[in-house]
């Protein structure tokens, strides 16, 4: 074992929260990875942030974002904060996911969405809130804390850490605490039609979804997990579950809690958790 899998191993043992697994699987980026994350969480962050300023200071912006909440029952509301999410855990893992990006209208209602849930207070807020002056105020107060003013990337670290982290008991509450699970929903159509096409070469093995042999010569389709089966039998079995038969690896599916619930195991394993 190398010097930074053996760092990864101690270090991770000492985290047990989820945000400590968070941190725990970021550290272990190699130093190169590491320093295009924070490139990226940087400039997410000062993209999402200037995005939600332009929102306060256009009020027909605003008005817009606010009306296309409004529009959404609280399921397709659920499904959009899910989606935002998704963008952060994908950042964290550095692989953005074109297939679950949102266009600008609903980025924009995601992002007021985000902004509600993490300004309102049941003991202080107003009844009915005046969202626009309750978002202006908590932005205000986080960009003039020590860590808003900081001249270090940590914080902002520290933020998609936090936000990441409410994932778990996210997927938990919209689920009513009877979450899918582990592969009933199908693999998205880009992971399968990424997947190469192997020559079976030497001795023959089994494909365990249909009992049959597969022939030397033969072309098939292999996981990234290295199994191998016939392509018919893999299209049938990922056209039902995003999971490999032989050892349950987990390829990306286009169900947005599916895919929330995937790279949260992935970066919980990353990090010891």
């Amino acid at each position: 074992m190398d010097h930074h899998s053996t760092t990864t191993t101690t270090t991770s043992s000492f985290f047990s929260s989820p945000s400590d697994s968070l941190m725990a699987a970021i550290l272990s980026h190699p130093p190169r990875s590491f320093s295009s994350l924070i490139s990226s969480l940087s400039t997410d962050h000062r993209f999402i942030r200037s995005r939600l300023a332009f929102l306060l200071l256009s009020p027909p912006h605003f008005s817009l974002a606010l009306a296309r909440l409004h529009s959404l029952s609280l399921s397709q509301k659920s499904i959009l904060l899910a989606r935002l999410l998704l963008h952060y855990l994908n950042l964290l893992l550095l692989s953005p996911s074109p297939s679950h990006r949102l266009r600008l209208l609903d980025f924009d209602a995601a992002v007021l969405l985000m902004a509600m849930c993490d300004s309102y207070s049941p003991d202080t807020s107003p009844s009915p809130v005046n969202w626009h002056s309750t978002i202006t105020t908590h932005l205000l107060t986080s960009l003039l804390s020590p860590s808003g003013l900081g001249s270090t990337s940590w914080p902002v670290v520290s933020h998609y850490i936090d936000t990441a982290s409410k994932c778990r008991r996210f997927l938990h509450v919209v689920s009513g605490g009877t979450a899918k699970s582990d592969g009933e929903m199908a693999a998205s159509s880009a992971a399968v039609v990424s997947l190469p096409s192997v020559e079976i070469r030497g001795e023959s093995g089994e494909c365990v979804v249909c009992k049959e042999e597969m022939e030397p010569g033969r072309d098939v389709c292999e996981l990234p997990c290295r199994h191998r089966f016939h392509w018919s039998c893999a299209l049938r079995w990922l056209g039902r579950k995003n999971t490999c038969p032989c050892c349950r690896f987990e390829l990306p599916t286009e169900d947005v809690y599916g895919e929330m619930g995937r790279l949260w195991r992935k970066l919980m394993r990353m990090g010891g958790g």
